[in-house]
């Protein structure tokens, strides 16, 4: 049995709901009956799966953590999800304390401690209940836990239309005439989704995560959009068979060490048809935040398990990059980079805590040459 310092995947003793939370009071008049129904329903089959321990310092979890979920408002499960399978692209995710304290009111709930304490000992539980999920490889990859946690993600942004990204769209060429795949699409691939054209060439979009891959085919569906398709890809393999007049690799190449870059860049040349173009965009932010985090100080203070994500890679990665693009074989049309520098709390654990940020931003226009270049060993 596996155990966290507040949590425990049990039930043979205290169990993770009881009627207090049980009554879900801050979902009732939501605007989004069905989020919330599924609100309930991923905190019932966590309830099955998930306990405390039945000590007085678990009795005591258990009854903050009642009156939390009793409070909860229903994008909460946006807040999960994050979390756990999608930091790396939404790294600051906090509760909405303003929800929860606005249910408190309508519920009238007498609190013993202010709501400044109130508000730690959520966010612990909170924090430490998506940690022991995430750690947990059953827990995590559990079919029906991810597949009810995507569908729930698709719903939220097909009903609110809340995308917080760049607008991917702004990278399409307005003439495109022949089907065009976003590699490694993540939660763009929402946004692509709903601004694709219905008149437009086939849209494939590729991911590996099945949490990323089961929303995208939800959200596809509600769209009823019958010229895009979502694979399940792990580059750099990557689907042969078929050739794309435009391959977009959007923040995506610097997840991949030097030589995978190249397998990917020679598996481009033989997936674009004749004068297909490959465009990426791309940054080694993540690279210099690592190497930021080298300093203790500044590394407590990154929201917690974003550090984990990072991924390092050579110091060099813009200069490498184009290098590798030119002696794959590829036209390089346009290259452009920018040195920037921004003072954000965007990363940080603490809102309004601005961190230090320095990092270079590339862009890279090419096509494939006649000949298909060379080979980079």
């Amino acid at each position: 049995m596996k155990v966290t310092t507040i949590f425990i995947k049990s039930t043979d003793q205290l169990s993770l709901l009881t009627d207090v939370g049980k009554k879900f009071l801050g979902l009732e008049h939501t605007k989004s009956p069905e989020l919330a129904q599924r609100v309930k329903t991923v905190f019932k089959l966590l309830n099955g799966k998930i306990g405390f321990p039945d000590t007085a310092m678990g009795r005591e979890h258990q009854e903050v953590f009642n009156l939390l979920v009793r409070t909860v408002y229903p994008e909460i499960l946006i807040d999960i999800a994050d979390l756990l399978y999608v930091q790396h692209e939404r790294p600051a995710v906090f509760l909405n304390f303003d929800h929860i304290h606005m249910n408190l009111r309508k519920d009238r709930t007498a609190l013993s401690q202010s709501l400044d304490q109130m508000d730690e000992k959520f966010s612990l539980l909170f924090n430490e209940l998506v940690s022991l999920i995430k750690n947990d490889p059953i827990l995590y990859n559990d079919p029906e836990w991810v597949t009810l946690l995507s569908e729930s993600y698709s719903f939220y942004l097909h009903e609110t239309e809340n995308f917080p990204w760049d607008n991917p769209m702004e990278l399409v060429p307005l003439n495109l005439k022949t089907p065009m795949m976003d590699v490694a699409t993540g939660l763009a691939g929402f946004r692509l989704i709903h601004d694709w054209p219905k008149n437009f060439p086939h849209l494939v979009l590729a991911d590996n995560m099945p949490f990323i891959i089961k929303g995208l085919i939800h959200f596809v569906k509600l769209s009823g959009k019958e010229n895009v398709e979502v694979l399940n890809v792990d580059f750099p393999d990557g689907p042969l068979g078929r050739n794309y007049g435009c391959i977009l690799a959007n923040k995506f190449l610097h997840h991949l060490q030097r030589t995978e870059r190249q397998q990917f860049l020679r598996w481009a040349t033989e997936a674009l048809e004749p004068g297909g173009f490959l465009m990426i965009l791309d940054t080694d932010l993540e690279c210099q935040i690592l190497k930021r985090a080298d300093d203790l100080g500044y590394r407590n203070k990154l929201t917690h398990g974003y550090y984990e994500t990072l991924v390092e890679i050579e110091g060099n990665f813009c200069e490498t990059l184009i290098q590798d693009v030119r002696k794959i074989g590829f036209d390089v049309s346009h290259f452009d980079f920018h040195e920037y520098e921004d003072e954000t709390d965007a990363y940080s654990q603490l809102p309004g805590e601005n961190l230090s940020i320095k990092f270079v931003g590339l862009e890279i226009v090419a096509s494939r040459s006649p000949s298909e270049g060379g080979k980079v060993q």
